[in-house]
């Protein structure tokens, strides 16, 4: 992706940021047709809080989330974050819970892929020129 068009969206992503945190999660809580949810984590460097907003797809009642980097050939941060400290909070449907995030593989990563290209086809496109495997996290409520 041009570093123009990552400029664009880097600045797409901090309005919708100051919407959702302005209206408390009312608005944005879809973008592209798709859900949006909001995780909460303690940073794996910083150890400080930090918030994404990210678009999800459904799968059994728990967000899953994937960790396009909006193609860049680097994971997000919070990939990485999730994976030091999976025990995170997360909203979703105006609902707060507290969550463990677990990276899927295999058939399973391999079906709720299917559905996130399905919903958006811009993640296809990211796919197509990265060296790294895409990391796909189940947002699983904990009992």
């Amino acid at each position: 992706m041009p570093e123009s068009n990552r400029t664009v969206m880097r600045l797409q992503w901090r309005l919708h940021k100051a919407l959702w945190n302005a209206s408390g999660g009312r608005l944005g809580r879809r973008i592209l047709g798709m859900p949006v949810v909001e995780v909460v984590m303690i940073g794996r460097r910083s150890g400080s809080d930090r918030q994404i907003l990210i678009m999800y797809v459904d799968d059994g009642g728990s967000p899953a989330i994937v960790g396009t980097n909006a193609g860049r050939d680097s994971e997000p941060a919070w990939a990485h974050s999730l994976r030091a400290r999976p025990d995170v909070a997360a909203r979703w449907e105006g609902r707060w819970r507290e969550v463990r995030a677990v990276e899927i593989d295999g058939d399973d990563r391999e079906r709720v892929w299917a559905r996130a290209v399905a919903a958006n086809p811009g993640y296809a496109k990211y796919a197509e020129g990265l060296t790294r495997p895409i990391p796909i996290f189940r947002l699983a409520p904990q009992t």
